[in-house]
């Protein structure tokens, strides 16, 4: 879908590790807000939108949720956390026995 574009792709930058965290990103507001981070009824506005990350974060979302979102969707691919930041995240590991051994 378009809305789930990482900037980079949208501008012709590549695609790569980053851009796959930026979609999970986009798939895990979805599932937690039920709509899109990035909507619009044009392209050219979604894109913008997209391309400066401009995304409402709901209040009803908890600080740990709303920080890894955050992160996932940073404009700079760089800045983005790894596969494995995102799975080490305490907003995945916060469930008792998730991450840890035993």
């Amino acid at each position: 879908t378009p809305s789930y574009l990482a900037p980079e792709v949208l501008d012709r930058r590549g695609h790569a590790v980053p851009s796959d965290i930026w979609a999970l990103g986009c798939a895990l507001y979805t599932a937690l807000t039920g709509h899109a981070p990035f909507e619009a009824r044009h392209r050219p506005e979604l894109f913008r939108r997209i391309r400066s990350a401009r995304y409402p974060l709901p209040p009803q979302l908890s600080p740990r949720a709303r920080a890894l979102i955050a992160h996932m969707l940073d404009p700079d691919p760089a800045a983005r956390p790894s596969p494995a930041g995102v799975l080490g995240h305490p907003f995945l590991t916060q469930v008792r026995g998730w991450g840890t051994r035993g």
